[in-house]
Parts: C-alpha cells; structure tokens; sequence
C-alpha cells in the first residue's frame, strides 16, 4: 500500500514566558539530531558549538526546553503579522509587502479568490522557506523518524530508520557486523541451521554477506550523518 504524506506547514510551540514561535519539522527530527549529536561528541567528532555541551544534560527534553539550546535553535524566526489593518494610517511601504484596497461590500469568496489571484502574481511563494538558525537537509516528508495516524494515511506506519541506524552503529562497536546482524535477528541461527532446512553452503554465505553488508551501510550512514552535522545540517 502506497503510504500518502498528510502535508503540514508549520506547528506552533509555547513555552512558559516565551513568545510562541514554530516548527517547520515535527520534533522527532530535532529528537535525533540531539541523539545523533550527543554520540558524535562522546567520540570526539565536531558538532556545532551552538549545541553546547550535551553531556551535561540528562536527556533530549532537558536540553529542549533549556532557554539557550534546543528549541531555541530551530524554532522559527517571528515574522510578525502578515495581515494588517492600515485603513486611515499613512505608512511606507516595506520591502516584500503589498497594499491592497478590498470593497467590503463584496461576497467574501469571490474576495479571497481575487486576493489570491493578486497574490499569484505577485509570485508569493507556495511554500514557506524556513528562518531557522538550523535546518534539516530536506523535507519532512523525507526524514523517516516513524510515523503515526496524524502524519500518515490511518493505519500506515513508518519505521524511525535513524534511530536503527544509531543502534545498529552502538553495537558495531563493540561486536563483528555478522554478530550485529545476529544480534538485531537480520540473521537467523548458525551455518547448520541453515544446511539443516535445506540450504547449501553457497546460499548460506550469501546470506551472511547480505546481512553483513546492511550493517556496513548503516555505520557508513551515521558516519555521513556526523559528517551533516558538522556542517550545522541533519540528517
């Protein structure tokens, strides 16, 4: 079954005493970035000094909610009301706004389609071009965190591939990739489990270097995620 994207723009955040500001990415993307930046520096590889230091936090939500980091860093920069009442005020006209003069008079969808019809013209965008201080590689659509309902057609689901590919990297530390593959049962039993169902000795290494090989390509991926980060970009 084909899984359909339910497109969202952006999501408001509130905190305590902070002007609320947005996401263009849902927060699981930001949870990973902590994860996979907090890793990155407990083996001594670059992250962006802006991160400060993540051993000092207990976990993903503090470091969020911190004032200085988290949030702060890939909220939405305010961009003020983009709608604005100017009847009987002398203004300037700032870069990238546009005057109008609406009859009041009219019916308001045959309004709103002559508004947006101006608008088109003018060439607004179609979609909105993030302001955050840093921003993921691509779009949301695009960055599988897993998934639910909300995000999603009901009852499709997707697999958090980077949370695999971090756990499959951990392992890959202090095991052979044939032990991680056993480990996360991408491979199932020994060399006699399979000749006994049938298999030769041929397929069977077959197999082992098939699932070898996707270890070594999920290493290689986290390598390049670091590799991201440096360059202040996830994933």
């Amino acid at each position: 079954m084909r899984k359909q994207w339910l497109h969202r723009k952006l999501f408001t955040v509130r905190f305590k005493d902070r002007e609320p500001r947005s996401l263009l990415w849902r927060k699981g993307v930001y949870r990973e970035w902590f994860e996979f930046a907090k890793l990155a520096q407990q083996l001594g590889k670059k992250i962006p000094r802006a991160f400060g230091n993540l051993r000092k936090f207990a976990d993903f939500e503090d470091w969020w909610r911190d004032e200085r980091y988290g949030f702060e860093l890939f909220c939405e920069q305010p961009t003020g009301d983009l709608v604005t009442d100017v009847t009987g005020k002398r203004i300037k006209i700032k870069p990238d706004t546009l005057m109008l003069n609406v009859n009041l008079k009219g019916d308001l969808d045959v309004i709103l389609r002559e508004v947006r019809k101006v608008l088109v013209s003018k060439d607004v965008d179609d979609e909105y071009t993030s302001n955050a201080r840093f921003q993921p590689s691509r779009p949301m659509k695009h960055i599988q965190i897993g998934a639910t309902d909300s995000e999603f057609e009901k009852g499709i689901k997707r697999q958090n591939k980077l949370k695999q590919y971090r756990e499959t990297y951990l392992l890959a530390q202090k095991m052979t990739n044939k032990e991680v593959a056993i480990e996360l049962g991408w491979l199932q039993g020994d060399k006699q489990w399979f000749l006994e169902r049938g298999y030769d000795l041929l397929e069977y290494q077959k197999i082992v270097d098939n699932r070898v090989k996707k270890v070594k390509r999920h290493c290689e991926q986290v390598e390049r995620i670091f590799l991201s980060i440096e360059k202040h970009t996830f994933p």
